[in-house]
């Protein structure tokens, strides 16, 4: 039996969360579970990685107990949890309704007795398998890593082992031929890792891309996205979270391959939704300079197409206002222009001011931030010691606020006057909070000669790494032209 001593943070004892209002059906489950005598259980059922409660069972003084009558479960991968036993905890599938499952708290894969399940009857089989084969396994390793043994008898261990393994993988592919519907069996064909055309070492840059243009292609060729219980499991979310992070890491590429996936999971419109949901939340909430636009791709393309039909009409407004609000200062774009006030009250354009400039650093601070007062300080060092002298940067600080004296202060006691261009807006022409989704201060820019954002929201600390990669990107561009 599995210790799931974390189990009590994972599983949100306060939440029983559902993604549909599921079919009422009539259960009787039927559960023996020796040394489970008078124990109160939980049950709970997968949602990714995530562990959510769908009910609780009393076990009588015999360790009996029983799910019957009606129930919203949905179909999936479940968990039985003891709190009154250290956290023990088993797994079951839900398909069936009707089942009986008896074990003992001592091994209960060892002696798990299934009968009228066999989803429940497949899983535990395998486990079974799984478990004598890794434990042979085992004792052939430690043959093998024992410095004492002689030559022969590790490279006999070692065939040995690559026999069991070889078998086991066989015996294992006939077992999901039998039965593919099973979930159990689904979610092994699921983990399957892609075999390339070519070796994942292979040095040949065309041979490179057509092993990574398959590998996006063909990701998925073993998950049954039809199959909306397979979706929950704690295996497909998790993977697609991982695939997510081991392709390009650029807002484009992970835009188009969510884009794949959804495709593919619009078979099955809980499995749709349910992806769908999740990548919006992951993106919404990522901190990772650019990836906004992933957020701003999924609003556009799914939800403010009526894609997501799920989400209310205020939440939907709300989510192309946060779209909205993104999408002027995206990587790439070409920074809003504005029209602000000098020092000394002369309006100025900032396209015109950083026009002699090949990289511009706009910051937004405040006199009275404490963060401010920290980095303005520093931004000055290091764009005297290196940037403006290497770089060719230009430094425009806007204050976010309007008192003058307060302003012409902090820019005095900093030695601001003569290196960087100051303004500000008394008057709001400009509109630099909207355009700029400025909520907070200080907020670093970086653009290029284009005027095009090429880094935001960004340490000082960053800035010289972020100019230098830039710049060394661009002159290896020129190069390659000539």
């Amino acid at each position: 039996m599995r210790y799931l001593k974390s189990l009590i943070v994972l599983i949100l004892i306060f939440s029983i969360f559902k993604t549909t209002h599921a079919e009422i059906r009539k259960f009787d489950i039927q559960l023996s579970v020796k040394g489970a005598e008078n124990q109160q259980a939980i049950l709970a059922y997968n949602y990714g990685e995530k562990k959510f409660i769908a009910d609780t069972i009393q076990f009588d003084d015999k360790g009996k107990s029983q799910i019957k009558g009606d129930k919203t479960y949905d179909d999936g991968t479940y968990l039985i949890v003891f709190p009154g036993l250290d956290m023990r905890a088993f797994d079951l599938i839900i398909r069936e309704t009707a089942f009986q499952m008896a074990t003992d708290t001592s091994d209960v894969e060892g002696h798990m007795k299934i009968t009228g399940s066999v989803e429940n009857q497949i899983m535990y089989e395998d486990r079974v398998i799984t478990n004598q084969t890794r434990e042979k396994a085992e004792q052939l390793n430690k043959i093998i890593l024992d410095t004492n043994t002689k030559k022969q008898e590790k490279e006999d261990a070692q065939k040995k082992l690559d026999e069991l393994t070889k078998q086991y993988i066989k015996d294992r592919e006939v077992a999901i031929s039998k039965h593919p519907e099973a979930l159990h069996n689904k979610i092994l064909m699921a983990s399957r890792n892609v075999e390339m055309p070519y070796d994942n070492n292979e040095k040949d840059p065309e041979k490179r891309k057509e092993n990574y243009n398959y590998f996006i292609r063909h990701y998925w060729d073993n998950t049954d996205f039809s199959d909306e219980a397979l979706i929950k499991s704690p295996v497909v979310l998790p993977r697609i979270f991982g695939f997510l992070d081991m392709i390009y890491q650029d807002p484009d590429s992970i835009s188009h391959a969510i884009d794949i996936i959804l495709e593919k999971a619009s078979v099955n419109p809980e499995s749709y939704k349910i992806i769908l949901s999740e990548m919006t939340d992951k993106f919404a909430k990522s901190k990772v300079m650019g990836f906004e636009s992933i957020y701003v791709h999924l609003v556009d393309n799914y939800f403010a197409k009526g894609k997501g039909d799920w989400v209310g009409d205020d939440m939907k407004k709300k989510m192309i206002e946060q779209a909205d609000k993104l999408r002027p200062t995206l990587i790439g774009q070409q920074a809003p222009n504005m029209n602000l006030y000098s020092l000394d009250n002369h309006l100025v354009n900032f396209y015109e001011k950083i026009k002699p400039f090949d990289y511009t650093i706009l910051v937004f601070w405040n006199s009275e931030c404490s963060h401010c007062q920290k980095e303005i300080p520093e931004l000055h060092k290091i764009w005297k010691d290196s940037l403006q002298s290497q770089y060719n940067v230009g430094v425009v600080g806007i204050s976010t606020e309007v008192e003058l004296d307060h302003i012409q202060q902090f820019v005095n006691d900093n030695q601001l006057n003569n290196d960087f261009i100051n303004a500000y807006d008394p008057s709001g022409i400009s509109n630099f909070r909207n355009l700029y989704d400025i909520n907070s201060t200080p907020v670093i820019i970086l653009l290029n000669q284009k005027r095009e954002i090429i880094a935001k929201k960004i340490a000082v600390k960053d800035l010289t790494y972020m100019v230098s990669t830039y710049d060394e990107q661009i002159q290896k561009t020129s190069s390659k032209k000539k």
